[in-house]
């Protein structure tokens, strides 16, 4: 227990606090029929694409790293919990090992960067393994092709063709999704608020959409 106490401890300490921290307002915010980081997760995967039943060669560096590390897969808020303790028990063993050893702590900013690299297998491995009996995220089978003809509504940004904004959509079932949509002509803007038709998917969560709807005024 002394060893906790520790200077080089504290993030790592901090990390395990807000782990259960996480935990409990995910819990509260359940019991309202909420979920934090559901709809983060959705505005993840929606944002940079990630499709795990394609493969996407347009994802960037930041899409495919999530994607590794089974984003989309697993929810986000399991995703978070391993990385904190993984980020924990990385930071915790590295600290006390050196300080039974020699006598010494890495600084905290190094520490905090070993254990964060160091995190990342454990991450991939049990995100791996939780993926494996965890039913698909999406517990209705819609296809993505099947958002071609719905309405859905921008919600984030200005979209023009090459400058995608965001969208929320409701498929048959009455489940959100959130979609990245460009104009269908080049000549349209699709501002916030703007009531969209989908027309047509172009590749992973971007699709084209036309306006049926003006936006209210703010």
């Amino acid at each position: 227990m002394s060893l906790l106490l520790l200077p080089g401890q504290a993030p790592f300490v901090a990390a395990l606090g807000l782990m259960i921290m996480i935990g409990i307002v995910e819990v509260v915010a359940l019991l309202f029929g909420l979920s934090i980081t559901e709809h983060a997760g959705n505005l993840l995967v929606s944002h940079f694409g990630i499709d795990h039943a394609e493969v996407n060669a347009d994802l960037n560096v930041v899409g495919q790293f999530l994607s590794w590390l089974h984003l989309g897969r697993v929810p986000l808020l399991i995703l978070l919990i391993l990385f904190l303790l993984g980020f924990s028990v990385v930071g915790l063993l590295l600290q006390s090992l050196l300080y039974l050893l020699a006598g010494i702590q890495l600084p905290a900013a190094l520490a905090i960067i070993a254990a964060t690299f160091g995190s990342l297998p454990f991450i991939r491995f049990s995100g791996g393994v939780i993926a494996r009996y965890l039913p698909p995220i999406e517990s209705f089978a819609v296809s993505e092709t099947d958002f071609v003809g719905l309405p859905a509504q921008i919600v984030t940004g200005e979209a023009s063709v090459g400058n995608p904004a965001e969208a929320r959509l409701r498929d048959r079932f009455g489940r959100t999704h959130y979609i990245r949509v460009e104009p269908d002509r080049a000549d349209q803007i699709l501002a916030r608020g703007t009531t969209v038709a989908i027309v047509s998917r172009v590749s992973g969560s971007l699709y084209r959409a036309v306006a049926i709807a003006v936006p209210d005024p703010q």
